[in-house]
């Protein structure tokens, strides 16, 4: 056959094809653009609040060229599919068609549920759609299949004149939420102690954590992850629990998702409200994990010009991984006897038992190269600068000061005839002292979070200039001592 007569051929079949297709009824529509499905991912068995089904009308699309009398959503296109739609209803659908520059919601409509995983949604009157515009169905009441895995729901159009577009596949996807709660520790010393969990979290929400009642409900909120980008596979997650855990104790992590908000991006941008937001269940099951939370066996954070009670656990965070230190005793401002040595683990911190300290002042230095450990955080770092005191405990303490206090008031001035040695002294012990009194409370409050058990358990705060530790602890009360006897020798001169 020559090229001519081939080409000839070809141009009939063509043809012949044309006059076939329309003597069984015209051309078939173009078929609708798949556009989403469920935007962000459901979990197993969960009768949802919401079901987003959307698809893109094209040019040569029949409800473009003469408007749209109906929709057709059909769940059970996928074989697998074991979920339900027997529940969903006129007043669970919600019909908006979003054109470029403008969105309209459809009403006037009829859903009729043929019990196959199929919704007719019937309009009363013709809906416009031009190309481009996004036609999106979204369906409350129905129950997702019962196991994790990729479905596919298919929506159709049907223009008044019965011709129609579609069915086109839109996927979905269904993933459990899963958590993993461990048992481990979180400081009652930091702002920003937070707890470290695991699992699943699918559906652009939340992990929420909370106290757990005597009863075993849900307590109070604690703290909460921002907006979580959905997933399908384990994944880490930090909690900030912003120091509201002040002593050990059981916590519930819950997966939540954000109820606002008509598409994922809205929900990413929303915040946490447990009285708002869903919990997320699987097959009825809430997803949920507890865990056991203890704080630190410490009685105070340790920082720089603070004093201790002998004997306080001192909570030691201003480390670095894995890392060698030791206490030092600090003289005139130079650094002494190394009194212990401890090991920091991966997070940089250590709890320092002073059972073994005299009374005096310390810092902490590194054992590799006997560096000071800054405790203030400034630019500054020295012995003297960053250095701690233990003092005898707190009762004893508050007696030594009301001791020293009646020593400057009755006997100060004949204390400092002899040659001001005492005077400078007894000054030096009345700031020691006063930070004793009022340091503790204030600082520790402002240090930690005000942790009022901390708080009693400290002795002072201190200013953090290393003024009061020149002549080490304990000095006031002798000063106070000395001037209390040099008082009774002269009354006693007078009496004569």
């Amino acid at each position: 056959m020559t090229k001519a007569g081939h080409s000839a051929f070809m141009t009939a079949i063509v043809v012949v094809a044309a006059v076939a297709a329309v003597a069984v009824g015209g051309p078939a529509a173009v078929a609708l653009e798949p556009d989403t499905a469920a935007p962000y991912p459901h979990s197993p068995g969960t009768t949802v609040q919401e079901f987003p089904v959307s698809v893109v009308a094209e040019r040569n699309d029949a409800v473009v060229q003469n408007g749209m009398s109906s929709i057709t959503l059909d769940f059970g296109a996928d074989n697998r599919f074991d979920g339900s739609v027997s529940n969903v209803s006129t007043d669970d659908v919600e019909i908006t068609v979003i054109g470029a520059s403008n969105q309209r919601t459809v009403g006037a409509f009829e859903v009729a549920e043929s019990g196959d995983g199929t919704i007719a949604i019937n309009f009363s009157q013709r809906v416009r759609v031009a190309a481009g515009d996004r036609i999106l169905v979204e369906v409350a009441g129905m129950t997702t299949p019962s196991t994790d895995g990729d479905y596919t729901v298919s929506m159709s159009t049907t223009s008044p004149d019965g011709t129609t577009d579609g069915p086109v596949s839109v996927g979905y996807r269904v993933a459990s939420a899963s958590l993993t709660f461990p048992n481990q520790t979180a400081s009652q010393f930091n702002d920003t102690q937070s707890i470290s969990l695991s699992g699943v979290v699918p559906n652009a929400g939340y992990i929420g954590v909370f106290t757990v009642a005597e009863n075993g409900s849900r307590g109070e909120l604690v703290g909460s992850t921002g907006p979580i980008i959905a997933q399908y596979s384990p994944r880490n997650y930090t909690v900030a629990l912003d120091g509201n855990v002040a002593e050990s104790q059981r916590l519930e992590a819950v997966v939540f998702y954000e109820t606002s908000g008509g598409n994922q991006g809205a929900r990413l941008n929303g915040s946490f409200d447990p009285n708002e937001d869903a919990v997320v269940a699987n097959n009825g099951m809430p997803a949920n994990a507890t865990g056991y939370v203890t704080t630190l066996d410490a009685d105070g954070r340790l920082m720089a010009g603070s004093e201790y009670g002998l004997g306080a656990r001192l909570f030691f965070d201003q480390g670095e991984p894995n890392t060698g230190y030791q206490v030092q005793a600090v003289e005139n401002g130079t650094l002494g006897d190394v009194v212990t040595q401890f090991e920091t683990p991966a997070n940089g911190s250590a709890v320092i038992p002073t059972a073994g300290f005299g009374p005096g002042q310390y810092a902490i230095t590194r054992v590799d190269d006997g560096s000071v450990v800054s405790l203030d955080g400034d630019s500054t770092t020295g012995a003297q600068d960053d250095s701690f005191f233990v003092t005898e405990s707190a009762v004893e303490t508050t007696e030594a000061s009301t001791v020293n206090e009646t020593a400057n008031g009755s006997a100060g001035a004949n204390a400092t005839t002899a040659d001001g040695t005492t005077d400078q002294a007894t000054t030096e012990a009345g700031a020691t002292q006063g930070t004793t009194e009022d340091g503790a409370g204030e600082t520790t409050a402002a240090g930690d979070g005000g942790d009022t058990a901390t708080a009693g358990n400290e002795s002072g705060g201190g200013s953090g200039d290393g003024s009061s530790g020149a002549f080490g602890p304990g000095f006031g009360p002798v000063v106070a001592v000395i001037a209390l006897l040099a008082a009774a020798l002269i009354a006693a001169r007078r009496t004569r």
